[in-house]
């Protein structure tokens, strides 16, 4: 049970492989590998990336990058939250636009040429640039003027996450805001990328939370949200995520129905879409639910649910398997795992099928909620990569977000070593192998992939004082102090 957190740096031109479109991973047909490919490192956390041709940028918090191979201090290059690396060598590369505070969140345009940063920054490159920025492939800044000439779109909060409309004429956000450029937006805005305007998208979230993740359907139709708020418009059928109507309104569906995580003790992580439906991870403290789930945009039914202990922090859909980040310990009742919590055994990044190839047991796990007789994956033993927690945050864990392209499923976090092979931050792990069904059982799989109790302990993490997410003397994570309200810096909240 617990949970985890959110959204890392570039410079120059030279990004070999760029191609006009934004690189999607829907074609994988094969499983990834389990051992980790050469990557460039980074000296803190990541919180999101993009890929565009054969460039991943991504964002967090760091100010130094490092080659694969290069022990913490070592040949290390200055980045400002953001950084680039080439996805087919892992080398980094010269993009760097410089951010003054960490990056939670990056988009890239349809045609590769610009991409959109949403975080707690308030300059970029020097200029002014109040938690949402733009920047094209060399690193500079590119105004976002909210359609005044001089002005700039600015939400007074932090930004948590961002997404393009599929026809990539809207920006969507999420995150603490109360307002962007004067008007009033609770937690989730649209900007018209061709004017620049603020739109007439504005659901009415609740005041307690944040929306921590934001979602676009495939063909444009609705969007999804998710994060620890209660309501929508008042109503509780948005509890802790909602399908919203393309104005805003709230989606009356059945989406919260069985899948109940919301305030200060759960919540929704992530959420992404494909042709086959809406995708969420979930972290909670309380026993509910914590895995990845799959529900129709229509309807909000629930038909595919990976019931897993231990929360999860981002999903990946491809074409026939799930990727996620998490820290899993128990997926025994989809007849995956067993719990080897007490050995310190946790997952960090974990597959499963894209089907239904049974259904979700009975829990017998203490203290869990019983979801039997949902539709249910399998969790494929051959991609169980071992992580080593990192220390950057006050969660103390190892990745936060998955990626991939047709050939390479990347990952990010806090991580500070892959399978015992020293390596911070980011990884790749390559898709170019047999189909998962001739695939071998990984010689690593069974063994202790980390050993990190006190952190990764379900049971003590979230109400330990001395692993307490809202430590004052921590400077890292989700905590504000630029002046925005957090609600995850407060008293109520262990994160782990």
């Amino acid at each position: 049970m617990a949970l985890a957190t959110l959204p890392l740096a570039f410079g120059a031109l030279a990004t070999p492989g760029l191609t006009p479109q934004a690189i999607a991973a829907q074609g994988q047909t094969a499983l990834a590998s389990p051992q980790p490919l050469p990557t460039a490192q980074i000296n803190g956390v990541v919180w999101d990336q993009t890929i565009v041709g054969n460039v991943v940028y991504v964002v967090g918090e760091f100010d130094q990058a490092r080659p694969a191979g290069s022990p913490d201090r070592q040949n290390e290059s200055p980045r400002s939250n953001a950084m680039a690396y080439d996805i087919t060598t892992g080398e980094m590369l010269d993009w760097a636009p410089q951010l003054n505070a960490a990056a939670n969140a990056i988009e890239a345009s349809p045609d590769g040429s610009t991409l959109y940063i949403g975080g707690k920054f308030t300059s970029v490159n020097g200029q002014p640039a109040s938690r949402l920025a733009a920047v094209d492939t060399a690193g500079q800044y590119k105004p976002l003027n909210g359609g005044t000439p001089g002005g700039a779109v600015s939400p007074n909060g932090t930004v948590r996450d961002l997404e393009l409309s599929p026809d990539g004429s809207t920006l969507y956000m999420a995150g603490l805001f109360t307002q962007v450029n004067d008007q009033e937006r609770l937690r989730a805005a649209a900007l018209d990328l061709k004017t620049q305007q603020v739109t007439s998208f504005a659901p009415r979230v609740d005041d307690e939370s944040e929306v921590r993740t934001i979602t676009v359907a495939a063909d444009g139709s609705a969007v999804a949200i998710g994060g620890s708020f209660k309501t929508v418009e008042g109503s509780s059928d948005a509890y802790g995520m909602a399908i919203l109507e393309k104005d805003g309104a709230l989606r009356h569906t059945n989406l919260t129905k069985d899948i109940k995580n919301a305030g200060s003790m759960s919540g929704i992580m992530s959420m992404k879409s494909d042709s086959k439906g809406l995708y969420g991870a979930a972290y909670s403290m309380e026993g509910l639910f914590e895995g990845m789930f799959r529900a129709d945009w229509s309807t909000g039914d629930i038909n595919l649910m990976a019931d897993c202990h231990g929360d999860s922090y981002d999903v990946l859909p491809t074409n026939d398997v799930i990727y996620v980040s998490s820290h899993t310990h128990d997926c025994s009742n989809i007849g995956g795992v067993p719990d080897r919590a007490q050995e310190g055994v946790y997952y960090h990044a974990v597959a499963y099928s894209s089907t239904a190839t049974g259904t979700v047991g009975n829990n017998t796990a203490i203290g869990y909620t019983d979801f039997a007789g949902h539709p249910a994956p399998t969790q494929y033993n051959e991609f169980l990569p071992g992580f080593a927690n990192g220390e950057y945050t006050a969660s103390k864990q190892a990745t936060w977000t998955v990626e991939g392209n047709d050939d390479y499923l990347i990952y990010g976090g806090e991580f500070v070593a892959v399978n015992g092979i020293p390596q911070q931050g980011l990884v790749r792990f390559s898709l170019k192998g047999d189909k998962k069904e001739d695939k071998k059982e990984d010689k690593n799989e069974g063994k202790k992939p980390e050993e990190e109790k006190g952190k990764n302990d379900d049971k003590n993490d979230w109400g330990d004082p001395e692993d307490d997410w809202n430590d004052e003397e921590d400077q890292h994570g989700w905590d504000e102090r630029n002046g925005d309200h957090d609600g995850w810096n407060n008293n109520q909240h262990g994160w782990w």
